[in-house]
């Protein structure tokens, strides 16, 4: 497909953005501390897919490959659409995120991360509408945004810490812990992602489209997400906690499994951004 460099750096911004928010507004949440580094790198990588991605953005409105962008093409795009402005705001978040986490101020590094994520409703279909009804789409995606994000973190927290943490009492209490939170999380999510739908598309929606086959899969994801995170924290979890010598190992394959689908919305996040519903 033509825009499959754009998608590729859709996916990849998503998948740095989300954790580089997510850490640290799930360290808050949760009321743990720790993961400077990850929250820190997530963060500086979150720059670099940005500075990709707005090449691919500036390369598809121009209907021309990435390497024939020259300097003053790029900035007349940049100056004529919102993009410059989403650019801006989002690298100087990031900037402001990476010298909270160097302060040491978790709390400073979240909010800044999290305008950072929030721009990226200004990219897709959300960017696209106008008036009031545009304003209340950009707000249920940002608050879509970060609702992914604090599951984001929390998962890659969770599965850090099952491969390369030896500090299992930690890892089993913060997935005990989650269930709250995780429940507030899903309903967001739920009720956010309904209202994005109906902002996209007109009822009734086209079933035979390309875009609601990806969001069929995209809800099917999520839906195995929500089972294997319930599987986690009502099996698994107890289980372990009552055996401390008890293995691991199905809580590790569980929580790659949620993983790899987690990496799977993106990628259909990611294409569905570009798509039309119809």
């Amino acid at each position: 497909m033509d825009d499959a460099g754009l998608v590729a750096a859709r996916l990849v911004v998503y998948a740095t953005l989300l954790p580089a928010a997510g850490v640290p507004l799930y360290l808050i949440v949760a009321r743990e501390r720790g993961a400077w580094r990850l929250a820190g790198v997530a963060t500086l990588a979150a720059m670099a897919a940005s500075a990709w991605w707005v090449l691919e953005a500036i390369a598809a409105m121009a209907g021309q490959p990435v390497g024939e962008i020259d300097p003053e093409m790029a900035f007349a795009v940049l100056d004529a659409t919102p993009l410059g402005m989403v650019m801006v705001v989002r690298l100087l978040a990031l900037l402001a995120a990476l010298a909270a986490l160097w302060r040491r101020s978790m709390g400073l590094a979240a909010l800044a991360a999290s305008v950072a994520l929030a721009t990226m409703a200004w990219t897709g279909h959300a960017g696209a509408a106008e008036g009031g009804t545009g304003a209340l789409h950009r707000a249920s995606d940002v608050v879509h945004l970060l609702a992914a994000s604090i599951w984001t973190g929390a998962l890659t927290l969770f599965f850090g810490a099952a491969i390369f943490s030896h500090d299992r009492e930690t890892l089993l209490r913060r997935l005990s812990g989650f269930a709250m939170i995780g429940s507030v999380i899903v309903l967001l999510l739920l009720l956010t992602g309904i209202a994005n739908t109906l902002a996209i598309a007109d009822w009734p929606i086209d079933l035979a489209s390309d875009w609601t086959g990806f969001l069929g899969a995209k809800l099917a994801l999520f839906l195995g997400m929500l089972a294997l995170a319930g599987f986690n924290r009502w099996l698994l979890t107890p289980r372990l906690a009552r055996d401390p010598n008890g293995n691991l190992g199905h809580l590790k394959l569980s929580l790659a499994l949620e993983t790899g689908a987690a990496f799977l919305i993106l990628a259909i996040v990611s294409r569905l951004g570009v798509l039309s519903p119809y």
